[in-house]
């Protein structure tokens, strides 16, 4: 018997409060895939200047009517301290692959978050907030969600043109069960295209169907992320967006192993290194493709040493009208040597070749339109089917 992550977002730092709870229940459910008798929580402070105050947190099923508690210690009330990371006590709860399983935790007093976890599609996860303590309601008697939101605090979300699409949560990062060993786990890795779900969440319930109780997908993008240089530092605005996240390379390792047995991982990460020194850092020049292949190289050599196969996806189009025209043949000529690294198969166990199933032929560097969420570069819902439809299913489960 092996713990394995059933649900995992990673923690995100913003370094300023951006939002708060107060009263509230945050309910977050998801689809299981699992078969065990054991559940336990990862309680998570992490990037936090905040002390983290839970007054209770519980775990049930869609449409089951035993609610369990999660402790701490023995303890309903849990508080954290800045950065710090526990896992609850262990839980006696049956789960069954096909189970829809609800965490809800209860903020008592005002909470303000610092550090969040975050995804934007819907139909995998779901996030709502409710008045009140109903950590021990059923959903017949939970009464009318507040949202997907907690309160917002900050310009830097308020700003943001895909707020209306984000569902955000704190408190804990990852859900695990205790299942036979031979059950698997497959992560995703990458940027907002992984990070926002669209693709993953297509691609979860293609695997999921094919292969209950077998395996587990998690989720490990951060949006913003770049594969070759930490956080972008924005002239602009003046610093460094931290919420961005430290360099792909060299973040990999922990993020995708540092709790799991992985035996695939699924790559897809690049296009940050080649738009944000142009959009975002106002310099004349990108991040070469030989810089980007490079790094390739790192995280490829990481997954082998850690003893999974890992796939790459191609970097997929970014064009935008409203971008500078001298911007567009910067972009292709590093994303087209990229995709070239990848397309050879050199160093990697396959791949997936996302560029050429969302470009729009007629129109170079650009996506097809019913394919992007109106930006041009992130997958919408049919966007993401698409992608996932291209996996293998059978090759990345071995």
């Amino acid at each position: 018997m092996k713990w394995l992550s059933i649900f995992k977002y990673l923690k995100i730092g913003y370094g300023e409060n951006i939002a708060l709870a107060d009263n509230l229940t945050q309910r977050v459910s998801f689809d299981n895939n699992v078969d065990a008798d054991r559940v336990r929580v990862r309680f998570t402070n992490r990037y936090s200047k905040n002390e983290l105050r839970i007054a209770k947190a519980t775990i049930t099923k869609e449409g089951a009517s035993k609610i369990s508690s999660i402790t701490l210690d023995g303890k309903e009330e849990i508080k954290l301290g800045p950065d710090e990371v526990v896992f609850s006590d262990e839980v006696d709860y049956k789960i069954s692959a096909g189970d829809r399983l609800v965490i809800s935790i209860y903020y008592k007093d005002r909470q303000e978050m610092d550090s969040i976890c975050c995804f934007w599609s819907d139909g995998g996860a779901e996030v709502n907030y409710y008045e009140g303590d109903v950590t021990g309601a059923d959903e017949n008697s939970l009464g009318a969600s507040k949202g997907t939101l907690p309160e917002i605090t900050s310009d830097i979300l308020r700003d943001d043109a895909n707020i209306g699409m984000m569902k955000i949560f704190s408190g804990f990062d990852i859900v695990q069960a205790l299942a036979d060993d031979d059950t698997k786990v497959i992560a995703a890795f990458g940027d907002s295209i992984t990070h926002m779900s669209f693709y993953t969440n297509a691609l979860q319930k293609r695997l999921y169907k094919a292969y209950p109780g077998k395996l587990s997908l998690i989720n490990c993008g951060i949006g913003g992320n770049r594969l070759v240089d930490d956080a972008t530092y924005v002239k602009a605005a003046g610093k460094q967006l931290v919420l961005f996240g430290k360099a792909g390379v060299d973040r990999f390792e922990e993020d995708v192993f540092g709790i799991d047995e992985v035996d695939t991982v699924l790559t897809l990460i690049g296009i940050n290194d080649i738009m944000h020194p142009l959009f975002l850092e106002d310099k004349e020049e990108t991040t070469s493709g030989e810089d980007i292949v490079n790094g390739y190289k790192k995280i490829a050599a990481l997954a082998h040493d850690n003893g999974a196969e890992i796939y790459f996806g191609t970097i997929t189009p970014c064009g935008n009208d409203e971008y500078p025209d001298w911007w567009l043949p910067k972009f292709e000529a590093s994303r087209n040597k990229a995709n070239e690294w990848i397309r050879s198969g050199e160093l990697i166990d396959g791949f997936f070749d996302f560029d050429k199933e969302l470009r729009n032929d007629n129109k170079p560097g650009y996506m097809k339109d019913d394919c992007n969420i109106g930006d041009g570069l992130h997958p919408n819902t049919e966007g993401g089917r698409r992608m996932a439809d291209l996996v293998d299913i059978k090759a990345i489960v071995g």
